[in-house]
């Protein structure tokens, strides 16, 4: 075994945070590895209750005017939460459903005499393995999810003949039977999520108002014995080798059309998948299967000193660590298992992950599992432009221009402006209006002005200048139309967003708690983000000559990031009483990561401001927010803070109860613990280590800008830097000794420490330590 590549246990799940995640974008798996009973909980990408729908707020619009005028007004800030929350809502998200379950049960009733157990998941092939004696008999089962083929995969392989009754079952209103060799289950999800979520509606008889169609089948194919499809069961009779083929696909038919009456077909499609796949020789499918996931995780390679436990089981290492026991391969597993991940759960022709990735056993799954996208959706995709897995980023590429889409029809109702706009939340069928509850997070209109970013930096790796035209500047053109259209002056002359909000965070005004400011640190943020890279748009392509004369006439009078008398960065228009100076969103930093608005080489004093409100707000929080962090520290140079917090996130978690502000960690399977599960904590703990690394910043490449004390020997290979680069380094007793750089661009300029040389690199270039060129 691989102490960095490995997760590794000598139990079963005992619960589905112990359970390990297979994937191919659109079909999840979580395998338990049970011995009397196995069981796979099972999701598809596409499945969510609801259908398209849009109700009109007819007051938004007048709402919005008056409120901006009224906001700089003296003590009208409580009058103004409250117009807000009256007359600027609208609904809330539906919800990521769960498929449902597979299982595989032995009909001998136990007790068992169970030994030499051991449950595997193998991150370079994506394979998941369970072996195990039983009463004298040698078990083993192997699971994968193939990309090309979207089924799920397993064979079960036994050193005597054994019986198995496998069955299907769901949450949500279904029947399972049997026919033509298959094992076969049909369900609906539920036509809606009902008010404050605390139930789903109910498909009622008109087809136009009831919820997505699904189907799940399985077949089975043996080597011995005999396979009897009776009922709700496919029995397993004598075997001592069998192969299982699982599909499953639903009614979604774009986000925009009913799921039942302009919905697309989909059972005969399962069965043909399962046919296809099973006609494959298995060691041809697996052997493909491994090719083209390797072909995505091998780009990367990042090696520091090995722990030599690769026989420890993982959650032991999780447990140990805590306590003090020097485990660096178990950072770069945390590494590697973020990009697997990635691969598992988004892939082009996928959705964009929401909030849990692809997994979710939950009926009710946390916050709908949806799309939080004032900062966990960007969140997930942080790692994958650095980590060289571009091709995954075309999901949330697809769902940003759905937005763009749906999101014009609100930026007019609820602001009277140009563009488009998205919300605190979105979902499959692309809601951008607000939600319903405190403005604290329904009254945040950033949404697509964050996304933004990701399109225009997706062309800064890559240089796709296609991709740029096509994609990522009507995108941009919509977002800074958007904000154009409602920035007003401030009393003092500056152009400002208002009224806004930070993020769920709310401050003290009397007795009470507040949320709404005239503006707010982030929102500026973003807003001037979307401008300068509007603008560079516009440059680079030769076009939106008008759009860019407004652009160039607002910059200079945006107004400029502020700091308090303690030296923090204000978050509020004002210097306000915090609520909670410890709170788990820090989203006034949004300048300094993800953006590049202030940095320690160009606004020390404003870095310096940054680095003082992070001490403030602590080292603990929630498990997106101490991955947050990270990278905060990272972009401060202090790579031994960002490694202080990534002990933080691999704290030990051993339960699923919700917690909102503090007690973040990492499950026994290596899955982050807000808690509950949320995978955008994994992801940012790998973009955090990516920082640590390597930072592509005003066009500079920075070479280790916060590598820790405690990394002093190790190598990567493969990451990418902006401009269309590849970088590979290595670096002993904690000082570079090579880089070499592959791409083709003539003035890469590369900094290492207090050394920075330009140099043209066609094909590949290495240099030394003193950035000299071997």
């Amino acid at each position: 075994m691989n102490d960095a590549h490995i997760l590794y246990y000598t139990r079963p799940s005992r619960r589905w945070t112990d359970a390990l995640p297979l994937g191919n974008g659109s079909l999840g798996a979580m395998v338990y590895g049970g011995t009397d009973e196995e069981k796979l909980s099972l999701n598809l990408d596409t499945l969510w209750s609801g259908k398209p729908h849009y109700i009109e707020n007819p007051k938004a619009a007048a709402a919005f005017e008056q409120v901006r005028r009224q906001i700089f007004e003296p003590g009208q800030i409580p009058a103004v939460t409250e117009k807000v929350e009256a007359q600027m809502q609208g609904y809330d998200s539906e919800s990521y459903m769960p498929l449902g379950d597979l299982t595989l049960r032995d009909p001998v009733a136990p007790p068992h005499s169970v030994k030499d157990y051991s449950r595997t998941l193998d991150l370079r092939t994506a394979i998941q393995t369970i072996s195990y004696t039983r009463d004298g008999e040698t078990y083993s089962e192997e699971w994968f999810t193939p990309f090309r083929e979207n089924v799920l995969i397993g064979r079960i392989r036994c050193s005597g003949p054994i019986d198995l009754q496998i069955g299907l079952n769901c949450a949500m209103e279904h029947s399972v039977h049997c026919a033509d060799g298959f094992l076969i289950l049909d369900g609906q999800c539920p036509s809606g999520m009902a008010e404050a979520r605390e139930r789903f509606l109910e498909n009622g008889d008109d087809p136009h108002e009831q919820g997505m169609l699904f189907r799940t089948a399985l077949s089975v194919r043996n080597t011995d014995g005999s396979v009897l499809y009776e009922g709700a069961t496919a029995l397993v009779r004598h075997c001592t080798e069998l192969t299982v083929a699982l599909a499953a696909e639903d009614s979604f038919n774009g986000f925009d059309k009913n799921p039942v009456t302009d919905g697309k077909p989909y059972k005969d499609v399962v069965l043909q998948r399962i046919e296809d796949a099973l006609d494959v020789p298995y060691d041809n499918l697996r052997e493909a299967h491994i090719a083209d996931y390797g072909a995505l995780y091998d780009r990367v390679d990042l090696r520091l000193d090995s722990s030599a436990r690769e026989n420890v089981p993982t959650n032991q290492r999780i447990n140990e660590f805590g306590r003090g026991v020097y485990d660096p391969a178990l950072y770069v597993l945390l590494f590697n298992y973020g990009r697997y991940l990635a691969i598992s759960a988004s892939r082009p022709g996928s959705q964009a992950m929401n909030l849990q990735g692809i997994w979710n056993h939950r009926l009710h799954a946390p916050w709908a599992a949806n799309y939080t996208v004032n900062i966990n959706t960007e969140m997930n995709y942080w790692p994958m432009l650095v980590c060289n897995l571009t091709e995954l980023c075309e999901p949330l590429v697809a769902m940003v221009r759905d937005l763009s889409v749906a999101g014009k029809r609100v930026a007019k109702e609820y602001y009277n402006a140009e563009g488009f706009c998205c919300h605190h939340n979105s979902d499959l069928w692309r809601m951008c209006v607000p939600a319903t509850g405190s403005a604290s997070w329904s009254f945040w209109y950033n949404g697509a002005g964050w996304l933004s970013r990701h399109v225009f930096e997706q062309y800064e790796y890559t240089l796709d200048k296609e991709f740029l035209r096509k994609t990522a500047y009507p995108i941009l053109e919509g977002c800074a139309k958007f904000y154009l259209s409602i920035l007003t002056e401030d009393p003092d002359g500056f152009l400002v967003c208002a009224p806004s909000t930070s993020p769920e965070n709310e401050f003290v005004l009397g007795d009470k708690e507040y949320p709404v400011s005239q503006t707010t640190t982030m929102t500026m943020a973003i807003c001037r983000e979307v401008l300068e890279n509007t603008a560079k748009c516009c440059d680079i392509l030769g076009v939106g000559k008008k759009l860019r004369a407004r652009i160039d006439e607002a910059l200079p009078r945006l107004l400029p990031f502020r700091c308090g008398e303690d030296g923090r960065l204000l978050e509020w228009y004002g210097e306000q009483v915090e609520d909670d100076p410890h709170h788990r969103h820090v989203s006034h930093l949004y300048a300094l990561h993800p953006a590049n608005l202030i940095s320690v080489e160009k606004t020390p004093e404003l870095s310096e401001a940054c680095r003082k409100t992070l001490e403030t707000r602590g080292d603990d929080g929630t498990g997106w927010s101490l991955g947050w962090k990270i990278n905060f520290w990272a972009r401060l140079r202090d790579g031994n803070r960002a490694l202080q917090l990534l002990n933080t996130q691999l704290r030990y978690v051993d339960e699923e109860n919700v917690r909102y502000t503090r007690g973040g960690g990492t499950y026994a399977n290596l899955f982050d613990a807000h808690p509950p599960f949320q995978i955008d904590g994994n992801f940012g703990a790998v973009s955090g280590i990516a920082e640590m690394l390597l930072q592509s910043l005003d066009g500079k490449v920075y070479l280790l800008p916060a590598l820790p004390d405690a990394w002093r020997d190790g190598s990567v290979r493969g990451l990418r830097a902006k401009g269309g680069l590849t970088v590979s380094m290595a670096w002993n007793c904690g000082k570079l000794r090579s880089v070499t750089l592959e791409g083709d661009n003539p003035a890469v300029t590369v900094r290492y420490g207090e050394k920075e040389k330009t140099i043209a690199v066609c094909g590949s270039v290495t240099l030394d330590d003193r950035l000299e060129i071997k």
